[in-house]
C-alpha cells in the first residue's frame, strides 16, 4: 500500500475549520483553502482526496461517498470526527433518497462516473441560495463565506425555506451555469486561488478540452434575487420534501414518497402534454414545456416499446392535481 493509502506521511494542519450544519465536502475544501491561503486542489492533495495517477484530479463522486481510507486520511489531517467527514456525504441519505442509493452502489462498484447520467442527482453542486452564502454575520462567515448545502445537489432542493427564494443555478455576471466546466471534478477551477468560496468559478471564456481554462470570473454570487420567490405552496411542498430527508420522518416513508414523486414525473413527461389540464397552473405548464422536449432527447431508448404521448389515457375535465396531495 502506498502512504497515500496508509495515511502515512499525511500531518494535521495546523489551523482548520468547524464544518457548518449541511456543509458539502466540496464546500468545506472551498473554505478551509481559502483560510489556509492554497489552492482547492493543493487542499485536497494534502487530505488524501486526489487521485493517484498522473492527472492527480478529486472526482465528483466522493462528495457521493468517501471510501473508509478516504474518511480518516481528511478526518486526519483537518482535525474532524470521521462523522463529521461523512456528514458532508450523500451517504447518510442513501436509506431515503433512491437516486442516493443507486449512486452509491455505483462507486463501490467503481463506476465513478455513471451518476452523471442520473436526473435525479446533480453529480456536482449545480445550485444555490445566495443569503446562504453570504453568511450568518459571524466573523468566520463573513471572511470565508456560508455553506455549500450538501443538499443542493438533489433536484428536489428547489428553493430555501429560510430565506424563501428560489435555488438559484447561474452566476449573476457572467451568466454561466456555476460548475460550468467540473462535472467530473469535485471543485471548479480547483488549481485557482484566491478565489472566494461564496464567488464564482466558472470560466469567463469557452472552454476548449485541448487547452487550459480560463481564468475564473470571480464575481460574488451572495445577492438578493427578490425576483425568485417561491408562493407559499411551493414553500410548503419544500418544507415537506426537507422534512423526509431528514432522521425525523419514517425512512419506508421517504423511500415510497421519492419514488412515487419520480414515476409520477416520468409519466408526466411522457403524456405531455395530454395531462396538462390536470389540475397545472399557466406558470407550470410552461416550465414543463420549456423543459420536456430536452428531457425527451436526452432520455435513453427504453428496452420497451414506448406508449406515445397521444395513447396515454385523456385527461379528465376537472381533477385535483396528485401532487398537490
Amino acid at each position: 500500500m502506498t502512504d497515500a493509502t496508509t495515511g502515512a506521511g499525511l500531518r494535521p494542519f495546523g489551523l482548520s475549520l468547524d464544518p457548518l450544519e449541511g456543509e458539502s465536502l466540496a464546500g468545506f475544501v472551498l473554505r478551509l483553502a481559502h483560510r489556509l491561503h492554497v489552492s482547492p486542489h493543493e487542499l485536497a492533495r494534502q487530505t488524501g482526496l486526489t487521485e493517484q495517477d498522473r492527472l492527480g484530479r478529486a472526482r465528483a463522486s466522493l462528495s457521493t461517498l468517501l471510501s473508509p481510507d478516504e474518511v480518516s486520511r481528511f478526518a486526519l489531517t483537518t482535525r474532524l470526527d470521521p462523522r463529521e467527514v461523512r456528514a458532508m456525504t450523500l451517504e447518510p441519505l442513501a436509506s431515503r433518497y433512491p437516486p442516493t442509493a443507486r449512486s452509491i452502489d455505483d462507486v463501490r462498484a467503481g463506476r465513478v462516473y455513471s451518476m452523471h447520467t442520473d436526473r435525479w442527482l446533480f453529480p456536482t453542486t449545480a445550485r444555490y441560495c445566495p443569503h446562504c452564502l453570504a453568511g450568518d454575520g459571524s466573523d468566520i462567515q463573513n471572511t470565508h463565506g456560508g455553506p455549500w448545502q450538501i443538499l443542493w445537489r438533489l433536484p428536489v432542493v428547489f428553493a430555501c425555506p429560510l430565506h424563501k427564494v428560489f435555488l438559484e443555478h447561474l452566476c449573476p455576471h457572467c451568466h454561466k451555469p456555476i460548475n460550468f466546466s467540473s462535472r467530473t471534478q469535485l471543485l471548479p477551477r480547483p488549481a485557482a486561488t484566491g478565489v472566494h468560496p461564496a464567488h464564482c468559478r466558472s470560466s469567463t471564456t469557452q472552454d476548449v478540452p485541448t487547452t487550459r481554462p480560463g481564468a475564473p470570473c470571480g464575481a460574488p454570487l451572495a445577492r438578493d434575487p427578490r425576483h425568485h420567490q417561491p408562493g407559499p405552496a411551493l414553500l410548503e411542498l419544500q418544507h415537506k420534501i426537507l422534512g423526509l430527508l431528514g432522521p425525523g420522518r419514517p425512512k419506508r416513508q421517504a423511500q415510497q414518497y421519492f419514488t412515487e414523486l419520480i414515476l409520477l414525473a416520468g409519466l408526466v413527461t411522457i403524456c405531455w402534454p395530454r395531462i396538462q389540464p390536470v389540475g397545472t397552473t399557466r406558470p407550470l405548464a410552461s416550465a414543463v414545456d420549456r423543459t420536456s422536449p430536452s428531457m425527451t432527447e436526452s432520455t435513453p431508448a427504453p428496452t420497451a416499446p414506448a406508449r406515445h404521448p397521444s395513447t396515454c389515457w385523456p385527461a379528465p375535465a376537472s381533477s385535483r392535481s396528485p401532487i398537490a396531495s
